[in-house]
C-alpha cells in the first residue's frame, strides 16, 4: 500500500475528515420497480415478457439526465427457486428485526440502494437463473454481474456457463467497465473479475506494478469481497459504487473523493494534499497526534477506506473529542484540503414523518428518534444500529 511509503504523519492525518460533518442516514422510498416484474409460479419465478425487473428512475432525476450520464448496468442473478424456506433466504437483511428475506426481496432492496447511491445513473436488473435466453443475454450484457444465493446444481451450471462466457469475452475484447462476483454461492468464489484484473488469469502487473490498473483491480476485488461479506445493503451498494467510480470512466459523487493516500490518486496529488495539510492545519494535527484518544482514532481510521461512511462513523463516535472536532474542522470545512465537491444526493426523495406514536412530530420528538433510546437500540436511527 502506498500509505506505507510515507512513514511520518501522513497515514495518521488523512483519514478522518471527509465524512465527520456530512453523514446523513439513508432513507428508503417504498416504490421501486416499474411495471416489469418477476412472476410467481408454483414456488418458482421467471421474468415476464420484458427482459428483467428494471429499477425505475426517481422522478427527481430527469430521465434524459440519467440516460446521458449513465454509468453502466448491474444484473443481480438470484436462484431459480423462490420460496420461504430457510435454504432460499438471504443473509442480507439477517440483522433486521424482521425475519430474513427471500433472495428476491433482498435483490429488490439492493437494487433500490444501487439506484439511490448512484442518483439513478446505474440501471439494475434482477433475473433468475432459470436458463432462458433472455436472462442469459441480460447477464452477458451487464457491466457488473453479481450472483448470490445460487446453490442448486442447475443454478450452478447456469452460473458457471455465464461466468465462463463473460471471462472469454473479457480476454478477447477487454473493457475496464466489467466485473463479476459470486456471493453466498457455496464455498467457491468463481474467481471474480474487476476491471482488467481477472483472479483466474492474473497479470504479473497486478503484483509487481502497484500503480497499474491491474493492481488497482486486484485491490478493489479484495475490498469488494470484504464489503459483500458484511451482508448489508449499504456495503453492497458501496462496493459497486467503488467499482463504477474506478472503471466506468466517470465519477460517482458518493465515493469520488478519498482522503486516503492511494496509488489511484498518484504521487503528485498525494504530495499536494500532504503539503496543504501541514501548511494550513499543522497545529491541529500536532495536538491531535499528541493526544492518546485522538491519535488512536486516526490509527483506527487509517486501517479502513474512509469512503465507507458506516465504518468510518462507527469508528469516529468511539473516539469523539474536541481535538478530533478541531482536527476535522480545519482539514474538511475551513480549508477543504481534499477538494470535496460532492453535492447532497437527490435520492431517495421521501415525505418527512409528520406523526410518531399518534402524536405530531416536534423538534424534540425528531431529535429523540435520531438519537434513539439507549435501552432499546432497535428503535434508534443512529448509524451504529440503523445500517
Amino acid at each position: 500500500m502506498m500509505k506505507t511509503l510515507i512513514s511520518w504523519s501522513l497515514p495518521y492525518i488523512l483519514v478522518l475528515t471527509k465524512r465527520t460533518s456530512s453523514f446523513s442516514p439513508i432513507r428508503l422510498e417504498p416504490r421501486i420497480f416499474s411495471n416489469k416484474s418477476l412472476q410467481s409460479n408454483r414456488g418458482h419465478y421467471h421474468l415476464s415478457s420484458s427482459l428483467s425487473s428494471t429499477l425505475s428512475s426517481h422522478p427527481t432525476v430527469p430521465e434524459a439526465f440519467a440516460e446521458e450520464n449513465k454509468l453502466g448496468s448491474v444484473t443481480l442473478l438470484i436462484p431459480s427457486t423462490n420460496d420461504d424456506t430457510t435454504v432460499y433466504k438471504s443473509k442480507f437483511g439477517a440483522k433486521s428485526p424482521v425475519s430474513r428475506p427471500t433472495y428476491l426481496s433482498a435483490a429488490e432492496q439492493l437494487a433500490r440502494k444501487i439506484s439511490h447511491f448512484s442518483d439513478g445513473r446505474i440501471s439494475t436488473n434482477v433475473v433468475s437463473a432459470s436458463g432462458n435466453d433472455d436472462e442469459k443475454e441480460t447477464c452477458l450484457k451487464a457491466n457488473a454481474l453479481i450472483a448470490f444465493g445460487l446453490t442448486s446444481p442447475a443454478d450452478i451450471r447456469f452460473l458457471s456457463e455465464i461466468f465462463r462466457e463473460r471471462r472469454t469475452k473479457q480476454a478477447f475484447s477487454p473493457t475496464p467497465n466489467t466485473c463479476q462476483f459470486a456471493v453466498e454461492c457455496g464455498t467457491h468464489t468463481y474467481a471474480p473479475i474487476v476491471g482488467p484484473y481477472d483472479e483466474a488469469n492474473p497479470s504479473i502487473f497486478a503484483t509487481l506494478a502497484p500503480w497499474s490498473d491491474e493492481a488497482s483491480g486486484k485491490r478493489l476485488a479484495e475490498q469488494m469481497n470484504d464489503l459483500f461479506k458484511k451482508q448489508t445493503s449499504d456495503e453492497f451498494a458501496l462496493a459497486l459504487m467503488l467499482f463504477f467510480n474506478r472503471f466506468s470512466g466517470d465519477n460517482v459523487p458518493w465515493v469520488q473523493h478519498s482522503i486516503d493516500v492511494t496509488w489511484e490518486k498518484g504521487i503528485v496529488q498525494n504530495a499536494k494534499e500532504i503539503f496543504a495539510m501541514i501548511t494550513k492545519c499543522g497545529p491541529c494535527i500536532a495536538k491531535c497526534l499528541s493526544d492518546d484518544n485522538c491519535s488512536q482514532c486516526i490509527k483506527a481510521l487509517d486501517k479502513i477506506d474512509t469512503r465507507d461512511q458506516v465504518t468510518s462513523y462507527r469508528t469516529i463516535v468511539s473516539f469523539e473529542s474536541e481535538l478530533l472536532r478541531d482536527f476535522s474542522l480545519c482539514i474538511l470545512q475551513k480549508n477543504n484540503i481534499f477538494e470535496c465537491k460532492a453535492e447532497i444526493p437527490t435520492l431517495p426523495k421521501v415525505k418527512p414523518l409528520s406523526t410518531f406514536r399518534g402524536r405530531d412530530v416536534t423538534t424534540e420528538t425528531a431529535r429523540g428518534i435520531i438519537i434513539g433510546h439507549l435501552a432499546d437500540t432497535k428503535e434508534s436511527l443512529e448509524v451504529g444500529t440503523f445500517a
